[in-house]
């Protein structure tokens, strides 16, 4: 095999382990919206594009982690 082989199939391997590491990175129903945490809502809110719900990120100072759950709808 020649090195352009070897860089196709490394890009290949890398994007795979990517897609499987990070694909559930910005779902919303990884965590229950009432788990009890030290999350605090903050006024982030935006409308996710795959699934056009409006979005708010929630806090946690005490490890830094970042969640997105989704908003009531209040027309429901």
């Amino acid at each position: 095999m020649h090195v352009v082989d070897w860089v196709i199939i490394a890009v290949v391997v890398v994007g795979i382990v990517i897609a499987i590491f990070g694909l559930d990175r910005y779902r919303s129903d990884r965590k229950s919206a009432d788990d009890g945490g030290a999350s605090q809502p903050t006024s982030e809110v935006f409308t996710d594009p795959d699934t056009g719900r409006r979005m708010r990120v929630w806090y946690d100072s005490s490890t830094g982690r970042r969640e997105y759950r989704a908003e009531a709808n209040p027309d429901r």
